[in-house]
């Protein structure tokens, strides 16, 4: 699997070059991978991280929040 954080994220949204990208993520080889791990920083209503997996071969989204609510996330 491939693991990845959301320090990278706001590097896409501020529009970094992909040679900066690349750098930090080309390590992981996650283009191989089936299964990618996501780690989310959620910082509404309290601060706390989230874990999204994701899973290629079934194409599902597998999402834990150990602080949520009855509603799902939008």
């Amino acid at each position: 699997c491939a693991i990845f954080s959301t320090h990278d994220l706001p590097c896409i949204c501020f529009n970094a070059k992909d040679n900066m990208l690349w750098h930090n993520l080309s390590w992981t080889q996650f283009w191989e991978k089936s299964i990618w791990i996501l780690l989310i920083h959620h910082s509404l209503p309290v601060g706390h991280w989230v874990l999204c997996t994701i899973d290629f071969r079934s194409w599902q989204l597998f999402l834990f929040n150990s602080l949520a609510e009855q509603k799902p996330w939008k």
